[in-house]
């Protein structure tokens, strides 16, 4: 807690800066608080952070100052344009954002003009889930569905555990029970638990202050060596995300406190048993695809953004084929969506791919990104990819490309479409990538 009371003490002190009109003074203080700010925005409590806001809008509000007009570029690797940004008086305290999908590489920043401005670098990547071994307990945890509509659905989360002693049961135990993304519990449930004499927990505790993250925290005055305790309740989706990532249920025993060696854990998810790792199945051939969604590409999109998609070069996210595509057949399972394609056109040419011009190719995708694909019969698209998600059969000449979330899928309007307004942008911009890269190839 003493960080956030010192950033308290300093918003206070830049108000009294401010409101002598200390404004030399203050400035220092004003940049000191910018490099506070956590990665999501705020600066450590709710607080702490109104009080930030608060000291740094009075400064910015009162504070003149010298000319301002600062202009940033930022040149990402295997792009062949920066991204340009430019900071005037009027804008100064907007933040602007650029992303890449590599690591380890090297970001050209050019700064010209008057003005002062934080650039931050952050680094955000997914952790495979692991079940950890459990020497003091067995822990099972199942979700099931209860209801399904449009706008909400309810599953009925079930935890068995059981203290492994011989001879005690586990006193003062606790589970600490992530929430998956888009989840509520229901309270209701849990107050029963906990009430009356047959009660099943001690007490609970949703999104406790000193948890960064959704969780529930159960307490239990004991866990049973003898019979499995059981621990039901419901939790309703509010709202839909993407991808959704597996959640942990974890169970320790207080009294030993040493939650990172004694805790076992286990993951639950709706739409995989246990949380496994997500696979793209097509026969009795599997891989492994644990990753976003790859989204269908709608609204204003800059052919800019397009070509310079077409044209990256990292080792991470590059991009060795560009197709037109037409779907001719779409197929559904259980774990996998199968998408057939005819090949109209070749933009780019890949290496594990070669001549596919006229071809029918097989895409790969899972049943939850169907509705973020929104791919549709007979409709033509704009496809990019990387030869890593290529999986070729030899023998049977057969070509499988996974839809992942580096995937870049586009409508191709028709010819006829166009000709109208909400597509013409589209179609030209669509048209110079394919004059451009037929013309000149990638330019960097």
């Amino acid at each position: 807690m003493g960080r956030v009371y010192t950033l308290e003490a300093t918003a206070y002190s830049l108000l009294a800066l401010i409101k002598s009109m200390a404004f030399e003074e203050a400035t220092p203080v004003v940049r000191w608080l910018n490099k506070q700010q956590r990665v999501a925005g705020g600066f450590g409590s709710t607080q702490a952070t109104i009080l930030v806001y608060q000291a740094l809008a009075e400064f910015w509000t009162s504070y003149k100052g010298p000319e301002y007009d600062l202009n940033v570029d930022i040149l990402l690797p295997g792009r062949s344009k920066p991204d340009m940004y430019n900071f005037d008086r009027e804008s100064r305290y907007t933040t602007r954002t650029s992303k890449m999908k590599s690591i380890n590489q090297n970001v050209k920043v050019t700064a010209t003009g008057k003005g002062e401005a934080v650039l931050k670098m952050v680094s955000l990547y997914y952790a495979l889930p692991k079940d950890k071994d459990c020497p003091r307990f067995d822990l099972s945890v199942q979700l099931l569905p209860e209801k399904k509509d449009e706008d909400e659905a309810t599953f009925q989360l079930t935890i068995k555990v059981l203290h492994k002693d011989l001879e005690r049961d586990a006193n003062m135990s606790v589970l600490d029970i992530g929430l998956l993304t888009g989840f509520d519990v229901n309270t209701q449930d849990l107050s029963l638990l906990s009430k009356g004499r047959a009660r099943t927990i001690s007490k609970y505790s949703v999104n406790p202050p000193e948890s960064d993250r959704g969780a529930l925290i159960i307490y239990l005055d004991k866990i049973s060596h003898k019979r499995p305790e059981e621990i039901k309740f419901r939790i309703h989706q509010k709202f839909k995300v993407g991808v959704m990532q597996p959640a942990a249920v974890s169970v320790y025993e207080h009294a030993l406190d040493d939650s990172n060696q004694t805790s076992c854990v286990r993951f639950y998810h709706p739409e995989r048993t246990s949380g496994q790792l997500l696979r793209l199945c097509r026969g009795d051939e599997c891989t492994c695809a644990e990753e976003n969604c790859s989204m269908q590409k709608k609204g204003n999109i800059s052919n800019d953004e397009r070509t310079a998609k077409a044209c990256e070069t990292q080792q991470f996210n590059k991009i060795d084929y560009v197709y037109k595509v037409r779907l001719q057949d779409f197929t559904k399972s259980l774990s996998t969506d199968v998408y057939t394609v005819r090949v109209l056109d070749v933009i780019k040419e890949g290496n594990n791919d070669v001549a596919p011009e006229g071809k029918e190719r097989i895409f790969l995708g899972f049943p939850h990104c169907r509705v973020a694909l929104d791919l549709k019969k007979d409709q033509n698209y704009l496809i990019m990819g990387a030869s890593k998600d290529i999986h070729v059969d030899r023998r049977d000449k057969l070509y499988q490309y996974v839809l992942g979330e580096r995937t870049w899928v586009e409508y191709w309007p028709t010819e006829s479409e166009c000709k109208t307004e909400q597509h013409r942008p589209t179609c030209q911009g669509m048209e110079e990538l394919v004059r451009e890269y037929t013309q000149y190839g990638c330019r960097q």
